[in-house]
């Protein structure tokens, strides 16, 4: 009783051991069998020295298999028997043993395999001592298992086994301290269950049931193993740090939506993907002009505008003043408000104010184009005073440029003309006052008219 009782204890700890361990260690394996259970019948070959009569041999095995390869098992055998030469003393034997299981084919038909542990042989109420005794040591042996059908899991097979019990004689027997070879000779059944399969992706459906075996860890699968994408954006759930974005919109490895042009609808769904920052859009992403002037409600500061009026950049109507006045009916501003230092190209103070408008009439007419002409009194060279009105009005352009850096240099010309071109007498004073000046002549009349009709109607 005590040895079955050894048996039984072992072998439960061979299959809690197997349940505990087989998860992590089979995961980098093909699929087999965790549990293994073989009963057999056979006979004993034993050693002279251990006086025993051979007879049959009953029992089972129990093994937890770690690897296709490799398994513990635990082994009791039964045999009830007589002291050598005499019939009327009997011995009942049991062997205990915990073996190593290597298998040489695990995935053929016919698998060869060794196995080595530790072994022991109790003989119940010996005669001879009165007692049972009890060698033990090691024994090593070799079978083969032949599959008679199932699958690498749920697998049957044929077993023949021979091992050499190796036991240390002890006290109440011949040649006490000697070691014996007692073989068993055995044939049985084996059967396997209990599926040991690698999780190759480590989703937690094994390589046997994955219909998807290459999920990406941290993904989301169902019970096939296939990963889901519930907003359909090509990021995996689990992965997806962004879930709920709307179908249709570009999103970035984390599962998160852009919004490049900041107007709060996702690019991939935005249909006007370059709105200007602060316009007001609608649900496709399209910036609105509720007044039609050209300047999109959210950026534009005066959003009620009349239709028909002219406005500037900030959407509000452009008044118009005199100096704009007669540059766009007249096509030419000629004043003598614009100074001078004598003999200079230096602009004096009072000029400033006249060239702040002219620069904000460029400014609000985006297709208007100026020459600015330098124009000097008789006095001195003639060539002296080309250079000098030249200078001049260079210097009006770049100061309008620097100062209206909005306004294209393209559409703003200098021309110095001298004297060549006087409107009063250099003989006085007065004269010579009046010639001294700069003109504003537009380049491009033609376009400037198809604006002029528009102009009857801005705001004054």
């Amino acid at each position: 009783m005590k040895a079955r009782l050894t048996f039984l204890a072992v072998a439960a700890v061979l299959l809690a051991a197997g349940a505990a361990l087989a998860g992590d260690i089979h995961e980098k394996y093909g699929d087999h069998s965790v549990f293994e259970l073989s009963p057999y019948a056979g006979t004993t070959v034993w050693s002279d020295d251990i006086g025993l009569d051979d007879d049959l041999l009953f029992g089972g095995r129990a093994a937890v298999r770690f690897l296709p390869f490799f398994a513990l098992e635990g082994t009791y055998g039964y045999t009830s028997t007589n002291l050598a030469g005499n019939d009327a003393a009997d011995v009942d034997v049991h062997h205990i043993g915990i073996d190593a299981v290597f298998d040489l084919r695990p995935s053929a038909t016919v698998n060869p395999y060794l196995t080595a542990g530790w072994a022991q042989l109790r003989l119940a109420d010996d005669p001879r001592a009165g007692r049972d005794i009890k060698p033990h040591g090691w024994e090593a042996g070799a079978g083969v298992k032949i599959r008679l059908g199932g699958d690498a899991v749920n697998n049957r097979s044929l077993r023949l086994d021979v091992r050499d019990v190796m036991t240390d004689l002890v006290g109440g027997m011949p040649n006490h301290g000697d070691v014996t070879h007692n073989w068993l000779v055995s044939a049985g059944l084996t059967f396997g269950f209990g599926r040991g399969s690698r999780d190759s992706d480590g989703d937690g459906v094994r390589d046997r049931d994955d219909a998807c075996p290459g999920t990406p860890a941290g993904a989301t699968v169902d019970a096939r193993g296939c990963p889901a994408d519930s907003d359909g954006d090509g990021v995996y759930d689990g992965l997806d740090q962004c879930p709920d974005t709307p179908r249709g919109a570009t999103v970035d490895a984390r599962g998160c939506p852009s919004d490049s042009d900041g107007d709060g609808v996702y690019d991939g769904l935005d249909q006007c993907p370059d709105t200007p920052r602060g316009a007001a859009v609608n649900d496709a992403g399209c910036p609105q002009d509720s007044d039609g002037d050209g300047v999109y409600d959210g950026l534009d500061e005066c959003p009620d505008t009349p239709a028909n009026l002219q406005v500037d950049e900030s959407g509000c109507p452009i008044v118009v003043d005199e100096v704009q006045e007669e540059l766009l009916d007249m096509g030419t501003l000629r004043t003598s408000d614009i100074r001078f230092k004598t003999g200079s190209a230096e602009l004096q103070d009072q000029s400033l104010e006249i060239l702040d408008r002219i620069g904000k009439t460029l400014q609000d007419w985006p297709m208007l184009r100026l020459e600015v002409g330098g124009h000097t009194d008789s006095q001195g060279s003639a060539e002296f005073n080309r250079k000098l009105s030249q200078a001049r009005a260079e210097a009006v352009r770049d100061y309008i440029l620097k100062h209206f850096p909005d306004v294209d240099p393209s559409r703003l010309t200098a021309v110095g003309y001298g004297e060549s071109q006087p409107v009063a007498d250099n003989g006085t004073a007065a004269g010579r006052a009046q010639n001294r000046r700069v003109e504003f002549k537009v380049l491009n009349p033609d376009e400037v008219r198809k604006v002029i009709r528009t102009r009857r109607t801005l705001q004054r």
